[in-house]
C-alpha cells in the first residue's frame, strides 16, 4: 500500500466506525457527513477484505483408520473386523457359528 493511501485508509476507517456505532442507514450517514456514498460503499468493502484473513485453508486433523483383520467363516463369508474390536468380535462370532 503507498504511503499516501494509509491516511486515507484511516479516514474512511474512522467513518465506517462511526457509522457502525451510529443508528444512521449508510445513505443517512453519508448525507450528514458531506460524503459520496460511492466512495462510502467502496472503503467499506475494501476496508471489510483487508481485514478478513487470507487463508481459506481450514486445518483439521486426521486419524489414521484401525487395520482391519479379514476373518473369513465357514460358507465363503468374510467378516473385516477393525482390530481394536476384534476381541469383543470374535467370541461372538464363535458361539454364533457353534
Amino acid at each position: 500500500m503507498e504511503l499516501q493511501q494509509k491516511p486515507k485508509q484511516d479516514i474512511w476507517q474512522k467513518h465506517i466506525s462511526n457509522w457502525r456505532q451510529s443508528t444512521l442507514s449508510q445513505k443517512e450517514y453519508c448525507q450528514r457527513n458531506d460524503i459520496s456514498f460511492s466512495s462510502f460503499g467502496y472503503w467499506r468493502g475494501r476496508l471489510n477484505r483487508l481485514a478478513k484473513p487470507r487463508n481459506k485453508l481450514i486445518p483439521v486433523a486426521v486419524s489414521q483408520p484401525a487395520p482391519v483383520i479379514a476373518v473369513f467363516l465357514p460358507g465363503g463369508l468374510r467378516l473385516d473386523v477393525p482390530s481394536h474390536v476384534l476381541a469383543d468380535v470374535l467370541p461372538v462370532v464363535y458361539r454364533t457359528i457353534q
